[in-house]
């Protein structure tokens, strides 16, 4: 469906994968899907949304690789490490506040022996400022951290000129989308596309919004650690 074979080394790393999630689910507080059917179909083949063509502008799984790509928020590597595996000439950064979860994806990147891959612990506030970091990446993706205000900051800073920032989110968005708009032209972004994307799987439909980055961020923002979420940019 989505253009992609996955061949025998793939579907290892994907078994194993959910092993290791199953084993320190508790342990790091990944997830609250306990059974395998959960896992794979709201975390492994739900993720894999971001990678279908959904007509119009929206990228290929094609367009992905080889490109540069950053994971904000990315929990138990969702939809990063997803990405990565399937499309293993992706250049994938996984970023996460919480030591204990990079700690466990530390141990995914080894035991799945995945090159370009990097696992940082920190804050999309102070790394979007970082140089190497800002305004690095060709792709980003947060998958349902924050509301769309405060994930354009969170998100925008970190595409080069041309890159794109894709975020699923639940259906009926468009709101979050109007109220994101200042936001998002603020931070270099051109307005934001959104298409329902049901497939593959069997879960609801998410709403793929995608930023296309067109001009420089300016150099105060992202704003420290907190603001974001406190004081997000909103028009009023």
């Amino acid at each position: 469906m989505l253009g992609v074979d996955l061949d025998e080394k793939q579907i290892a790393q994907f078994q194993r994968y959910r092993e290791l999630i199953e084993l320190r689910s508790r342990q790091f507080n990944l997830t609250g899907h306990k059974t395998w059917d959960k896992i794979r179909e709201e975390l492994f083949i739900r993720s894999l949304r971001v990678l279908a063509p959904a007509g119009g502008n929206a990228p290929t799984p094609e367009w992905f690789t080889g490109k540069r790509a950053i994971d904000i928020g990315t929990g138990a590597g969702i939809p990063g490490m997803i990405m990565k595996i399937t499309l293993p000439e992706l250049q994938m950064t996984l970023l996460d506040s919480t030591q204990k979860r990079t700690i466990f994806l530390g141990e995914v990147a080894n035991e799945l022996e995945l090159k370009g891959l990097e696992v940082i612990t920190g804050r999309a506030e102070d790394l979007g400022q970082e140089r190497g970091h800002r305004e690095s990446y060709d792709i980003v993706v947060a998958r349902a951290v924050a509301r769309l205000p405060e994930l354009a900051e969170l998100t925008i800073p970190f595409a080069n000129i041309g890159g794109t920032v894709i975020l699923p989110k639940s259906s009926g968005v468009q709101d979050e989308v109007v109220e994101a708009a200042a936001a998002a032209e603020v931070l270099g972004a051109a307005p934001a596309i959104t298409m329902e994307v049901s497939q593959p799987g069997e879960a609801v439909a998410d709403d793929m919004v995608y930023w296309m980055k067109i001009s420089p961020t300016p150099r105060e923002f992202p704003r420290r650690v907190g603001i974001p979420h406190q004081s997000p940019l909103i028009e009023r």
